[in-house]
């Protein structure tokens, strides 16, 4: 796993953090954004450089990763490199205090052939804060949408709706309590001609043409 000088550069440029581990854990090549973020997830600086063993490392402080897993984790590395899982991936939330972090790692086979057996593993970390931070306002909306469902009592006469409390509201009270519907008064046809019938012929007038 020799660093290739042709794809260096784009390597660095990647958004990704990246980290390549040879078969016994040992980091062989990271990029420049796994080193700026190794500080914020409380790595650095032993994992910013080549010749770091992870594998040791999740072994004998386990403890220093209360954001996820470290015992499945070093499972799933073994099944990498057996062949017998072609990806891991798992959400953690960074320990920073600053502000709310959110990443998606992904573990995969590291091979030069695309069918050769694993010589390594290739971890991936990519920023999701912003993803998350619009799930979790989705979820927050959601919480908040009110909707009316199954048989509501309705009065007979006064048309009063009677609510879970067993209290009795008009149909506008109602609804403005259970859902996010506004209200503006109008008058239908039939109650014109009801309750204002010398003015009801205007109803009879044809529409004007636009």
């Amino acid at each position: 796993m020799n660093e290739n000088p042709h794809w260096k550069d784009p390597f660095h440029s990647l958004n990704q953090s990246v980290a390549i581990l040879d078969p016994n854990g040992t980091i062989v090549s990271v990029n420049r954004t796994w080193i700026t973020r190794a500080a914020i997830l409380g790595v650095a600086p032993c994992w910013e450089h080549p010749g770091f063993n992870v594998f040791h490392f999740f072994q004998h402080e386990p403890h220093r990763f209360t954001y996820f897993n470290v015992h499945q984790l070093l499972e799933q590395f073994s099944r990498i490199l057996s062949g017998d899982l072609k990806i891991f991936e798992f959400e953690f939330k960074s320990p920073s205090r600053d502000e709310e972090l959110w990443f998606l790692a992904e573990i995969t086979p590291y091979a030069e052939e695309p069918s050769a057996p694993p010589q390594g593993i290739v971890i991936t970390c990519t920023d999701i804060t912003r993803l998350k931070r619009q799930q979790m306002q989705m979820q927050h909306d959601l919480a908040h949408i009110r909707t009316l469902r199954g048989l509501l009592p309705i009065c007979a006469v006064c048309k009063k709706i009677k609510d879970e409390s067993e209290v009795w509201s008009t149909i506008e009270a109602y609804l403005i309590k259970h859902t996010h519907a506004e209200f503006t008064h109008d008058i239908c046809p039939d109650c014109i001609r009801a309750l204002y019938p010398k003015y009801s012929s205007i109803l009879d007038l044809p529409p004007e043409p636009e």
